[in-house]
């Protein structure tokens, strides 16, 4: 099924908070939140259709990301203004910050999601940027803690078995060329997310190459 994508309006708003109700009740955008982002950097928020429905939102922001300073990515609010975003500073920006993204459950296994993935990369591009990063939960880790016994969080980001990251959601982000770069990228309480024990995974894209 074919997925066009095209940059959002305030027009939108509507259409974009039916797809924000997919969300748990608790992580939910506002519709305060949603046009603030819009307002700030519509280049960067993006609406997802097929058959002429919205199916998926993404958004994001510039930033200034530095590897070795991983540390100032404290948490989702920190990072994403408590998700009104931040003052944007496109003269020392070298990043797209993904703060939020959803699709409809009726839209997932399908081609939608590689769409959004590749869409974030082609604005860096053209604004000049190095990369578009991310923070993903890491869905599976305390399931596997209950599994096989507690091991931390940075060990279980990298653990692989049969050549894949056993966890569901880093695989399906390193199959889109966003990876972790280093233990450090595992944050604990990034954002409340009891079956990643409230991690984030900070993924990155290089532009220039996967």
């Amino acid at each position: 099924m074919t997925t066009r994508v095209r940059q959002a309006a305030l027009d939108d708003l509507d259409e974009i908070m039916a797809v924000e109700q997919d969300w748990e009740e608790s992580q939910r955008a506002s519709r305060d939140q949603m046009t603030a982002r819009l307002r700030a950097f519509p280049e960067g928020f993006w609406i997802f259709e097929q058959h002429d429905e919205v199916v998926g939102t993404l958004m994001g922001f510039p930033m200034h990301y530095s590897p070795d300073k991983i540390a100032e990515l404290t948490d989702w609010d920190t990072v994403t203004g408590h998700g009104y975003y931040p003052p944007i500073d496109l003269d020392t920006a070298n990043a797209i910050y993904l703060a939020s993204g959803s699709l409809k459950r009726t839209a997932r296994g399908g081609t939608a999601y590689a769409v959004m993935m590749e869409t974030p990369v082609e604005l860096a591009e053209r604004f000049a940027l190095d990369y578009v990063l991310t923070g993903a939960k890491i869905p599976g880790y305390d399931a596997y803690c209950r599994r096989f016994g507690e091991i931390d969080a940075g060990d279980y980001a990298f653990r692989q078995l049969g050549g894949c990251l056993v966890d569901p959601f880093l695989e399906m982000y390193r199959g889109h060329g966003y990876l972790v770069p280093d233990r450090q990228h595992i944050i604990p309480d990034y954002y409340p997310d009891p079956p990643s024990r409230d991690y984030g995974a900070i993924v990155v894209r290089n532009v220039h190459g996967r």
